[in-house]
């Protein structure tokens, strides 16, 4: 019976010190906004970008990103390519802050896919591309 005692309570230390151990370690918050994104890369600037646009249509400077296990985000691929979008089906576009508190990238939501789309542009390029293809859109 005392040996069941001795076991159970240097379980119940270890696991003591272990949760003490987790919360005593820093969380990183921060980096991008919504969806529970974690701390992000740092995104370095690119040259400004003029996609095309069409009637309902944009065309972006889009890169791959990948969700870590703690929501943190990483790039996937050397470089950013161009995509043409439906602005038809875009739900939400955050502006995008990585690990250095810079803004150059937007994330973008649409309504046919579940994860974001990393556009590598500023928020304002990028409404002035969806304002202008709406413009086209409903004329």
């Amino acid at each position: 019976m005392l040996n069941v005692i001795k076991t159970a309570l240097g379980l119940t230390l270890v696991g003591v010190a272990v949760l003490m151990l987790i919360s005593a370690a820093p969380v990183q918050r921060g980096g991008g906004v919504g969806r529970g994104l974690g701390q992000g890369p740092v995104i370095k600037r690119l040259s400004s970008y003029k996609g095309d646009t069409f009637p309902g249509f944009a065309e972006f400077r889009v890169q791959d990103i990948e969700y870590g296990d703690l929501g943190e985000i990483s790039l996937v691929g050397m470089e950013p390519y161009d995509m043409l979008v439906n602005v038809t089906y875009i739900t939400t576009v955050y502006r995008y802050e990585d690990a250095k508190k810079t803004d150059y990238s937007c994330l973008m939501f649409t309504s046919y896919r579940a994860e974001p789309i990393l556009v590598r542009q500023p928020y304002n390029d990028v409404l002035k591309s969806m304002e202008k293809a709406m413009d086209e859109y409903s004329k």
